[in-house]
């Protein structure tokens, strides 16, 4: 990972609080199931077996990135692990705040879903960043830390210089 980036933020997919909440509740049936389950019973097995490998799968889950939100080169760049990209010009935002980033505390991982005309990106937590572009769109970020991502936006649009027009009369 480069160093020298001004802003870059990770975001694992094992970390929503929906799934994590989802796997929990199975993996505490499957316990259960197991513990009041009949000695000969040929399920008895299957749910202990089921509880485990939930569990391994929600540890390999917590580490295993949906998508990566880094600052470069005046845009913001939010890449997925399978090279989907999605980049904001920096001189395209027209707008820019800090929200929560959904009234509900349990939210799906999601990247680049239109719903009601907002782009949305979640993968954890619940701060978000909303932007506006000029051309209408609307863009709602899912961000761990949003007032940095401001603060480096801020630098970063007042850093670029836009191209002087010249006219010419002929």
């Amino acid at each position: 990972m480069n160093t020298n980036l001004p802003f870059t933020e990770k975001h694992y997919l094992g970390r929503n609080s929906y799934g994590l909440s989802r796997r929990l509740v199975m993996i505490i049936f499957c316990f259960i199931a197991h513990f009041y389950s009949e000695e000969n019973h040929q399920s008895t097995g299957l749910f202990l077996l089921v509880g485990w490998v939930t569990i391994a799968i929600s540890a390999v889950m917590i580490f295993i990135p949906l998508y990566t939100i880094t600052l470069e080169k005046g845009e913001l760049q939010l890449k997925t692990m399978r090279n989907k990209m999605v980049r904001i010009p920096l001189t395209m935002i027209r707008q820019m705040e800090s929200v929560k980033y959904s009234r509900y505390h349990l939210n799906n991982p999601v990247f680049n879903v239109l719903d009601n005309g907002e782009h949305k990106f979640y993968a954890e937590g619940s701060t978000a960043l909303l932007l506006q572009l000029e051309g209408g769109n609307t863009y709602r970020i899912g961000v761990k830390d949003p007032e940095r991502l401001l603060r480096e936006i801020r630098k970063g649009k007042a850093k670029i210089k836009l191209p002087r027009l010249y006219f010419y009369y002929f």
